[in-house]
């Protein structure tokens, strides 16, 4: 069924999630202050994450007990492999922006 590893990873994610993890990474690592925030910050943008397709399909009339199954089937159909590294790209893009915002920010 797939040919590699990568090829499993790569078909877990869509063109919007791949917009989703940069949309909320951004927002989460400009609204943080300090580095102890980084692992709460990752964590909220995963849960906003999580709950992106419940409120997205709600909003175009799907309805809520189809939207929410939706919402947790898609973070379990491609596998827990998928699961974890999508917290971890939360985790590294976060630590990325935030640490490019200290470095190059003005104060």
């Amino acid at each position: 069924m797939y040919d590699t590893m990568g090829d499993r990873l790569a078909s877990g994610f869509t063109p919007f999630d791949w917009w989703l993890i940069i949309v909320l990474s951004l927002v989460a690592a400009l609204i943080m202050r300090k580095w102890p925030q980084w692992p709460a910050a990752a964590a909220i943008a995963f849960f906003v994450d999580a709950a992106a397709p419940f409120f997205y399909r709600w909003a175009t009339g799907i309805p809520p007990d189809f939207a929410f199954d939706f919402a947790i089937s898609r973070l379990d159909e491609r596998g827990g492999i998928v699961v974890l590294l999508r917290l971890s790209i939360y985790m590294i893009a976060i630590g990325a922006i935030y640490w490019a915002k200290r470095r190059y920010g003005r104060g």
